[in-house]
């Protein structure tokens, strides 16, 4: 994709595959605050915490929030070298796409002492100049996020594609107007990049 020169990577399912950390982490401290909840994997895939905090409050459960996102932040630091592993194979195919020129980004729904800690765990950090987390912006379905990065890139919707696995996630990039990639999982986003761009690593 020639016309391609930035590239925006969601985080969860697309560099790394964490969604079973997230989903554990995330009931085990719903069970400990409020055991009667009832919901689904689908209702919460891929929206950060407080949204996930907000459904279940939508639902009727009445449960102290923060001290639920505490727990939940604190098991998932805890068990994320469990998932995070390094990838020889996903940092070859950083460092060429960085090499080539495209600017690369990601923006997520998790946490930046998360996403920050994991990136240095993948030793991929260097390669993206802008690393946006629900930390300091709207979750998504909001675009906010992908619009920041494409400006802090000086690039444009038209040169700009999105890497996504979550409904939610795939849903809000193609409202900004940009090329959107659908991915499965880590393994499949290195598969489909490399098939894209014609890069053998």
């Amino acid at each position: 994709m020639k016309h391609i020169q930035t590239i925006i990577f969601d985080f969860d399912g697309t560099l790394a595959d964490c969604k079973e950390l997230h989903q554990g982490a995330f009931r085990g401290a719903v069970e400990s605050v409020c055991p009667d909840a009832l919901f689904t994997d689908e209702e919460i895939e891929g929206r950060p915490t407080r949204e996930k905090i907000r459904i279940l409050h939508s639902k009727g459960y009445e449960f102290n929030g923060d001290k639920l996102n505490q727990l939940k932040q604190a098991e998932t630091q805890r068990h994320l070298d469990k998932y995070i592993k390094f990838d020889v194979n996903l940092f070859d195919l950083m460092l060429a796409l960085n090499n080539s020129g495209i600017a690369l980004a990601v923006a997520s729904n998790a946490t930046e002492l998360f996403v920050h800690r994991s990136l240095e765990i993948l030793q991929i950090k260097q390669f993206f100049y802008k690393i946006n987390t629900a930390t300091d912006f709207p979750a998504k379905p909001d675009p906010t996020t992908f619009f920041d990065a494409i400006e802090a890139a000086h690039s444009n919707v038209e040169s700009t594609l999105i890497v996504e696995d979550s409904p939610v996630g795939i849903q809000c990039a193609k409202a900004t107007g940009c090329s959107v990639l659908e991915v499965e999982n880590a393994s499949d986003t290195i598969v489909q990049i490399k098939d894209l761009f014609k890069i053998n690593t």
